[in-house]
């Protein structure tokens, strides 16, 4: 049992460094086959296709992402420091998770990405979003639409750990507090 859960393993980080490389296109069974050092035969003991085994990949770094993100979120705290917390943790966690959260882009730009797949991600997204939907219960936050509340908050702290990713700013402990700041004051009342 334990083999075979590595083997899987071995598949699906295989998969994601290649994605990284080549992109969807250009990542084959083949590639991964033989970068994960197993046989195709294996991968499709595992995965039925490309499709599903992109797909658990997706689910897999969402799954792990959303954990690191809320790990330790104390729900003592008030909403505003909650979703400061938030906020500062999917900075540093998609910091940490470079080649993750470009792979997870990516996915939402892609044929992949079906109504099902989001439909899994948003029920594990739960302690986030209870984090935002006790704040507009609170009247605490302008009433947004819930995507513009995301998008003025985890968005924003995805798209600096992106240009920290890619050179054009350097996100350190000042300009993190910074942007924490402006993405609460940007959804406050």
């Amino acid at each position: 049992m334990e083999a075979s859960h590595g083997k899987e393993a071995l598949i699906l980080k295989a998969t994601l460094q290649l994605i990284s490389e080549y992109g969807f296109h250009g990542t084959s069974m083949a590639k991964v086959a033989g970068r994960a050092g197993v046989s195709a035969g294996i991968i499709y003991h595992y995965f039925s296709n490309k499709e599903s085994l992109i797909e658990k990949l997706y689910i897999r770094e969402k799954h792990h992402f959303i954990n690191l993100v809320t790990a330790g979120l104390d729900q003592s705290l008030t909403v505003r420091n909650q979703v400061r917390f938030l906020v500062r943790k999917t900075i540093e966690v998609s910091v940490l998770m470079k080649e993750e959260m470009m792979f997870m882009e990516q996915f939402l730009q892609s044929p992949y990405n079906r109504p099902e797949i989001q439909s899994t991600v948003n029920a594990m997204q739960k302690p986030l979003t209870d984090v935002f939907l006790r704040a507009k219960k609170e009247q605490i936050v302008k009433p947004l639409p819930d995507a513009v509340i995301y998008m003025l908050t985890l968005g924003t702290a995805t798209k600096l750990a992106q240009q920290h990713a890619e050179g054009a700013v350097h996100a350190d402990d000042e300009l993190i507090e910074q942007v924490t700041d402006a993405c609460w004051e940007a959804i406050r009342l």
